[in-house]
């Protein structure tokens, strides 16, 4: 069940990546976060009902106010430098580092992974380097990099920090975690002048955006709870393909031939991991 939850985030995620870097092409990146969050808990609010918490402690609610804040920083990141038009190299980048880093915190624990999944991992971070893969030589700038290495170190150490939380705790160290990044982004948001509340298409967009946003949270957060750290991250890290294939079904992008191999490289990942 783990495994699906995190594949179910990867295809939210995926989707909502699409759409954040396009938003933030017309909007500021933290008027799109602010107002795409707060336009997602309505999702939050009916997966509280649906999956009712048992036991919730303090610590679920900082744990999860933590995540937030660390994954807030990821997805302005994400979101900026995707609206820069680089989507190919920098959700692939991003991915992989993402995955990187929660493997590695799961084995210094003395997590034990089968052969199949360390084929499964290696798989996933291979076929997210593929999708990236640009054969035209062409020096990639290296700050746009920088930034993606940073937004999947957030992420990674968010998946980290919502793990700390119990399965009793449900959804609600959601709940901190949008009590936190909320007000934060509004706050910055505002200082910029750029907090109006959005209009008819760009609304509705962000509407979407948060729904799937919110969704892959509620996913991810419940597949954290259930099962090994390190392969639903991975499961979840998968998300630039599904982002990939977005691209080429709205936008009628045709993928280079290393893209078409990363795609079928992460289907097989998710066998592997997923079975």
């Amino acid at each position: 069940m783990s495994q699906i939850l995190a594949l179910t985030s990867a295809v939210f995620y995926g989707l909502g990546d699409f759409l954040g870097g396009f938003a933030t092409r017309r909007s500021s990146v933290w008027t799109v976060t602010a107002w795409s969050q707060t336009l997602g808990l309505g999702v939050l609010a009916v997966g509280i009902i649906v999956v009712p918490a048992t036991a919730v402690t303090g610590a679920d609610i900082l744990w999860g106010a933590v995540a937030g804040a660390i994954g807030l920083v990821g997805l302005a990141t994400l979101y900026s430098t995707l609206a820069l038009g680089s989507m190919t190299i920098v959700a692939p980048v991003a991915g992989a580092t993402t995955a990187v880093i929660p493997v590695i915190v799961d084995l210094s624990q003395g997590a034990e992974l089968s052969t199949r999944h360390w084929i499964g991992i290696g798989l996933a971070l291979g076929a997210v380097l593929l999708i990236g893969f640009d054969p035209s030589g062409e020096r990639t700038d290296i700050r746009m990099i920088g930034r993606a290495i940073l937004a999947g170190t957030a992420f990674g150490v968010f998946f980290i920090a919502l793990a700390q939380t119990s399965e009793a705790s449900g959804l609600w160290p959601l709940a901190g975690a949008r009590g936190t990044t909320i007000p934060i982004s509004f706050a910055i948001a505002g200082g910029r002048r750029v907090a109006a509340p959005p209009r008819g298409r760009d609304l509705g967009m962000l509407a979407v955006l948060g729904n799937l946003d919110m969704a892959a949270n509620v996913a991810i957060a419940l597949a954290l709870q259930r099962g090994p750290l390190g392969v639903s991250t991975v499961l979840s890290s998968l998300y630039p393909a599904f982002t990939a294939i977005a691209a080429v079904i709205v936008l009628r992008e045709r993928p280079r031939p290393a893209q078409t191999a990363g795609i079928v490289v992460a289907m097989a990942a998710i066998v592997a991991l997923a079975l």
